[in-house]
């Protein structure tokens, strides 16, 4: 797996790590809302082929909780519920955090075998080094496990 970039700035949203056994990403942002974006982006990408999801439907997503990191796997674990219990991918992701409450539109549509190809089943998505991180922009490594 490779990484991607942002179009125009050319700036890197995330990229796949080395890992023995299970996926390991980095993502980026410049701030926490981008982050949790692009960290949904990386998931969705493991599970789907992105190229044929189309925006069609909205699905809207609410959360809270006590640190930016349990919102992030909170975060993480909705978009896995949408793709695993919904049938639903996800195309774009237009969240906005503050404080710890997030708020998100995920547009995208049902999977159907026909159009779309299915890459990796994620199992889940752990805690395992889960820790945001700024440096000038934003960065988090999330293990989902496969």
């Amino acid at each position: 797996m490779g990484a991607d970039t942002l179009g125009k700035k050319n700036v890197r949203r995330y990229e796949f790590l080395e890992h023995t056994a299970d996926v390991l990403f980095r993502a980026y942002g410049n701030n926490l809302s981008e982050l949790f974006e692009n960290s949904a982006e990386a998931l969705e990408s493991v599970m789907i082929d992105l190229t044929n999801v189309a925006p069609k439907d909205i699905k809207h997503v609410d959360l809270s909780s006590d640190t930016y990191e349990n919102l992030l796997f909170d975060w993480l674990a909705a978009v896995l519920i949408l793709f695993e219990v919904e049938s639903f991918a996800i195309r774009r992701f237009n969240v906005n955090v503050k404080a710890t409450s997030l708020t998100a539109d995920c547009s995208g549509e049902k999977i159907n075998s026909k159009k779309h190809k299915l890459k990796i089943e994620v199992k889940a998505v752990t805690y395992h080094e889960l820790e945001i991180v700024k440096n000038g922009m934003y960065h988090v490594n999330v293990t989902l496990d496969v």
